[in-house]
């Protein structure tokens, strides 16, 4: 209760839609859902088998002449609690009251060659949040920084990444990172090892940068344009929802001339923070040895040696 407000929320969670289980994106703001976005792309490689449990959403075709929005309706509890009976259910965005539009993809959604978030930049959303669940390998982080910042710098845009900290309670340990991206710059990174189960990076960010941005690179607005006139007729694209009462912004009239926080522009961002592979040999380790042993409650380790000198 009240965890949601004033606050736009990004979760992940499974969802049961018309008898199907998909892994999904909830936004969330004052204790009101507005959105469910399904996942449209499984990780099944390496350590990952997400097919196993979820399937991946594909879209319904446009009906001819209108845009019917595929709505998923709430459990009767929510419904008793909260006041909701349903929800917009599908590959959406948010369109905000102050001009700015969010939208969301999904771990492996990034990864893949036809990514979310192409598609969501050439509609215009601005900011695009990615909760995710990548496990360390070395060097992997190096990877995910680059996938991050070549969308921002092609398209754009503001890239918000979460990703998972801690263990699975079996081998595998997610080494978080979260990051803020904006215009092809990192703006704000958390640390990849240690051992606090939350941490949060926050960034002000001036829209009109992204605005500003796009704005110079004709060929994203040729792109832009085709992709508007040809959204009508294909399920994948995305499409607005329109919030009038959702405001993510300040207002640059009521804020004049009171304390708001620096701005952060595009040009002012920050140097990857990367471990050297050596480093990474031994922190990784390190971090999940602590909390296999934090879970455990046990007070140590046992290190059995054999062998003769």
């Amino acid at each position: 209760m009240g965890a949601t407000d004033g606050l736009l929320c990004d979760i992940g969670m499974p969802c049961l839609h018309n008898g199907v289980r998909y892994n999904c994106r909830l936004l969330c703001k004052d204790r009101r859902i507005l959105l469910i976005r399904p996942k449209t792309a499984m990780a099944d490689g390496g350590n990952y088998h997400e097919g196993r449990y979820f399937v991946a959403y594909i879209p319904p075709p446009p009906t001819t002449g209108t845009e019917e929005t595929e709505m998923h309706l709430l459990p009767t509890m929510f419904y008793d609690k909260f006041g909701q009976r349903s929800v917009p259910f599908g590959l959406h965005f948010l369109h905000c009251a102050d001009g700015t539009s969010i939208g969301c993809e999904s771990c492996e959604e990034l990864w893949t060659p036809r990514s979310s978030h192409v598609n969501l930049s050439l509609r215009g959303v601005e900011i695009i949040g990615n909760g995710s669940g990548s496990h360390h390998e070395l060097r992997k982080l190096s990877t995910r920084i680059e996938l991050m910042v070549s969308a921002t710098r092609k398209c754009g845009g503001i890239y918000l990444y979460a990703n998972q900290r801690g263990c699975d309670g079996s081998r595998t340990y997610y080494d978080g990172c979260a990051m803020i991206v904006v215009n092809g710059h990192i703006v704000a990174q958390a640390p990849q090892f240690d051992v606090h189960d939350v941490n949060v990076v926050t960034a002000t960010i001036d829209l009109n940068d992204i605005r500003s941005y796009r704005a110079s690179n004709p060929s994203f607005g040729r792109q832009a344009v085709s992709s508007s006139m040809s959204a009508a007729n294909e399920s994948t694209t995305s499409r607005g929802l329109v919030l009038d009462n959702i405001h993510l912004c300040f207002d640059p009239i009521i804020s004049i001339n009171k304390n708001r926080p620096r701005i952060i522009t595009y040009e002012s961002g920050l140097a990857p923070r990367i471990a050297k592979p050596e480093e990474e040999c031994s922190l990784g380790p390190a971090c999940w040895l602590w909390d296999y042993l934090r879970r455990s409650g046990a007070t140590g380790f046992f290190l059995p040696l054999s062998g003769k000198r």
